[in-house]
């Protein structure tokens, strides 16, 4: 568990809020970055998709015909330069401009943009394993509170994982503000305050408890001493 002294401050919150070009261009950049993956473009059904139906967005493969292995660019033969080269060609003249992330599937070459191009669906095995895991609640104790000051001058308070020892770590960088709705929201300043909850205290054993355990050990070791015993006698 991290001490308190483990965790990351930034900036001064108990300071004058004022803003600097480097908040600025964090929070344009923030913004721009956030706009360039943010996708109106419907996405398949798991049946279209696996059915091989084009994405919607660009109207070329998720899955390519011809299997592709990503040998590195350091060791591609001259075919296997010519096809990435011509795949390279081919997503720049449809988003060279989008200054998006991009998005493959695994075994293919044919990239598509995070912005123009609905990502594939994923499969009802992985919704599955999902939703599991999402339905897990973190326990209060292993939660950190957060102080936050926002690029718009609010104070908030948001909760991360312990295990979370810096901003970027927590937030990323950025949340979004209950108070006027900013979105994305830069942190200027952060201060880790506590755990949400103290920790449990650990159960103390009684000696009963104690005595049976010890108990139970004895016998158990008397069993293998009388089978090994047996065993000797036996001709």
């Amino acid at each position: 568990m991290p001490n308190p002294g483990d965790y990351e401050q930034l900036g001064d919150i108990t300071a004058p809020f004022q803003l600097t070009k480097k908040h600025h261009r964090a929070q344009v950049d923030r913004a721009r970055m956030v706009d360039s993956m943010r996708c109106e473009v419907p996405s398949l059904t798991f049946d279209e998709y696996r059915a091989g139906v084009p994405c919607p967005g660009c109207g070329r493969p998720y899955i390519d015909v011809d299997r592709w292995e990503r040998p590195g660019t350091m060791h591609m033969t001259d075919s296997e330069r010519a096809r990435y080269d011509k795949e390279e060609a081919a997503y720049l003249a449809l988003h060279r401009e989008c200054r998006s992330s991009r998005h493959s599937v695994s075994g293919s070459l044919t990239t598509h943009c995070m912005k123009c191009c609905s990502p594939p669906p994923l499969s009802p095995t992985q919704i599955e394993s999902l939703a599991a895991l999402l339905s897990r609640k973190t326990p209060p104790h292993e939660l950190t509170v957060w102080r936050l000051r926002l690029y718009c001058g609010h104070v908030v308070e948001r909760h991360a994982h312990r295990s979370h020892t810096t901003v970027h770590g927590a937030f990323t960088g950025s949340v979004s503000c209950p108070e006027c709705g900013l979105h994305p929201a830069t942190i200027i300043d952060a201060v880790a305050l506590g755990p949400l909850e103290e920790p449990p205290a650990p159960p103390t054993p009684t000696r009963n408890a104690s005595a049976h355990r010890t108990r139970a050990q004895l016998e158990k070791r008397v069993q293998e001493l009388e089978t090994e015993l047996k065993a000797l006698r036996e001709p």
